[in-house]
């Protein structure tokens, strides 16, 4: 008898997971949704983006347990202002960190960096780890895109918002190959 209560009581907790989990997912849809048809509107203000890259990837990154990758961080010394939606902003960096986090191979290196040149800030984040097939590079960004033969792919969302959240403020952005993992990167004007 014990044992069909404790086999119950996990078929529940599976089924409340697995609500939250699609729960989460419209939401992110339905917020992908209102991004593309233009009735979420941006906010921009003024923010020093080199703390609020440390804020939001402290948060991401930092006393992790299960991290296995070494941290690296390239950033100026000084604060750098940039005119942008701060909350987009952040979306935009938890699912690029979150992408890194997920794709980083065991113990290898993840690197954060913000270089400032030109009145731009470009920022890269890189993780060793398996390269994305060339054919695939473009599709990434793309609605439900997953690579199939990735144990760690998600639900193919947080790379479209982040494409579309940086092209409706006609920021630059990509994704490379290096000859030992993967870049993305984005830049962002720097204002005074």
């Amino acid at each position: 008898e014990e044992k069909g209560e404790a086999e119950k009581q996990r078929y529940l907790e599976v089924i409340i997971e697995e609500t939250e989990r699609m729960g989460k997912l419209v939401n992110t849809l339905l917020d992908l949704s209102s991004l593309e048809t233009g009735a979420a509107q941006l906010r921009p203000e003024r923010f020093d983006f080199v703390e609020f890259l440390e804020t939001v990837a402290g948060r991401l990154l930092m006393d992790t347990p299960d991290a296995d990758f070494e941290l690296r961080y390239e950033l100026p010394e000084e604060p750098v202002y940039v005119h942008t939606d701060r909350n987009r902003m952040e979306q935009v960096l938890n699912n690029l960190i979150v992408n890194a986090k997920r794709n980083v191979r065991p113990g290898g290196i993840l690197k954060l960096s913000l270089i400032e040149h030109d009145d731009i800030l470009d920022f890269t984040i890189f993780n060793q780890g398996a390269p994305i097939p060339q054919g695939n590079l473009s599709k990434i960004w793309t609605k439900f895109y997953c690579d199939r033969n990735s144990k760690n792919s998600g639900s193919g969302l947080g790379l479209a918002i982040v494409a579309q959240i940086l092209s409706m403020q006609c920021l630059t952005y990509g994704v490379t190959n290096q000859s030992n993992g993967v870049s993305f990167y984005f830049s962002i004007p720097v204002v005074e």
